[in-house]
């Protein structure tokens, strides 16, 4: 029984191992990939910033934006959910850098 369970851990480290390297070797992509129109990372964009209502906890719109200079773009964000409590109420500006 003692040397069945050895062989047993023996077994699953070596399968972990294995599955190590695989998952290091898909990741590392040796073969190379070209990247053009169709490929996700050549069609990702950097998300603006999202803002959440303290009334009604529906996502806030963007109600004005403009070029900050060194701190990026400013956002101002407006709450348009009928019934909010907070309609129609602003939020920022909030700053963010692409």
């Amino acid at each position: 029984m003692r040397k069945m369970k050895k062989l047993a851990a023996l077994c699953l480290a070596m399968l972990m191992a294995f599955s190590i390297m695989a998952v290091t070797a898909a990741a590392y992509d040796a073969a190379g990939h070209v990247h053009d129109e169709t490929c996700a990372e050549a069609t990702v964009q950097p998300r603006r910033p999202a803002v959440m209502c303290y009334s009604c906890g529906q996502e806030m719109v963007v109600a004005n934006s403009w070029d900050a200079g060194i701190k990026g773009i400013a956002f101002i964000f407006e709450c348009k959910t009928s019934g909010c409590s907070n309609k129609g109420g602003t939020v920022g500006p909030v700053y963010w850098k692409p």
